[in-house]
C-alpha cells in the first residue's frame, strides 16, 4: 500500500483563515483594526513573517487595507465590486479565455441586464443612457469614440441593473472583448447604423421599463455581433 503525499497547508494561511472568517462573520466590523502585528505573534505563535503573509492575503482580497502612522494599523474594509471585475479579468486575460467563450458570457448575461435595467432603473440613470445613445448615434463616422462610446452604453446599462455579481461579470468581460478584435475588422458603415438603430430599440424598451422587450432586443442585439464576430474569426484562421 502506498501513502499519497500529505498537503500540510502553511501556517499563514491558517491564520488568513481565521482572520477572514472573523470578518465575514462580522466578529471584526469594517472600519475597525485587527489586533496589532505583535498581538498577533503572540496570539498565534507563528512568526512575524507568517503573520505578515496573512496580511498580504487579506490585503489582497480586498478584507484590509493598512493605514500608516502612529494610529496605523490592518483596518477591515468590504472588497469592492471593482475588486472582484478586477480579479475576472485578470483571470480572463492570463488563462487564455477563448473570444468565443467571452461572446456567449456576454449573451447569457446582457439580456437580464437589459431587462432588470428596464425594471429597476432611476430616472438620472436613464438619462444617462440616452446621453450616451446621443453620442453613440452621431459616432458612426468615427471607429475609436464608436467603440469606446459603445463600451460605456452597455456598462451604464449593466449598471443600472442593480445586480451586483452581474454588473461585476459584465464590467470584466467588456474590456477584454472589446480589445480582443480590432473593431475595422468587424464593423462597416451598414453594421454601424445597425447597431444604433438596435440600440435605439433597447433604449425604447428600458424608457417604457418593459423587461420583456429588454431582454428578447438586446439578446437579438449581442447575438448579432456574436455572429459577426465568430464569422470574421473563421475567416480570418482560413485566411
Amino acid at each position: 500500500m502506498k501513502i499519497a503525499p500529505v498537503q500540510v497547508p502553511k501556517a499563514a494561511d491558517i491564520l488568513a483563515n481565521q482572520l477572514r472568517d472573523m470578518i465575514i462573520s462580522g466578529k471584526v466590523t469594517p472600519g475597525s483594526f485587527l489586533p496589532a502585528e505583535r498581538q498577533l505573534v503572540a496570539d498565534s505563535g507563528l512568526s512575524r513573517t507568517s503573520v505578515r503573509d496573512a496580511l498580504r492575503v487579506l490585503e489582497s482580497e480586498g478584507l484590509i487595507a493598512t493605514k500608516v502612522g502612529r494610529s496605523g494599523g490592518s483596518m477591515v474594509t468590504l472588497p469592492g465590486r471593482d475588486a472582484v471585475a478586477r480579479s475576472v479579468e485578470l483571470f480572463v486575460r492570463t488563462h487564455g479565455i477563448r473570444l468565443e467563450s467571452l461572446l456567449e458570457c456576454r449573451v447569457a448575461v446582457e439580456p437580464t441586464l437589459a431587462a432588470l435595467c428596464a425594471k429597476n432603473r432611476t430616472e438620472e440613470q436613464l438619462a444617462e443612457i440616452e446621453e450616451l445613445h446621443v453620442k453613440f448615434s452621431n459616432s458612426a463616422d468615427n471607429v475609436v469614440h464608436y467603440k469606446a462610446v459603445n463600451l460605456d452604453w452597455h456598462l451604464a446599462i449593466a449598471r443600472s441593473s442593480g445586480n451586483e455579481p452581474l454588473i461585476a461579470l459584465m464590467e470584466a468581460i467588456s474590456k477584454p472583448i472589446r480589445d480582443a478584435m480590432d473593431y475595422q475588422h468587424v464593423t462597416t458603415p451598414e453594421l454601424r447604423r445597425t447597431a444604433i438603430a438596435a440600440h435605439t430599440k433597447i433604449l425604447e424598451a428600458i424608457r417604457s421599463q418593459d423587461a420583456a422587450s429588454a431582454f428578447r432586443r438586446m439578446e437579438r442585439h449581442v447575438s448579432g455581433y456574436q455572429a459577426i464576430a465568430v464569422s470574421e474569426m473563421k475567416t480570418a484562421a482560413h485566411g
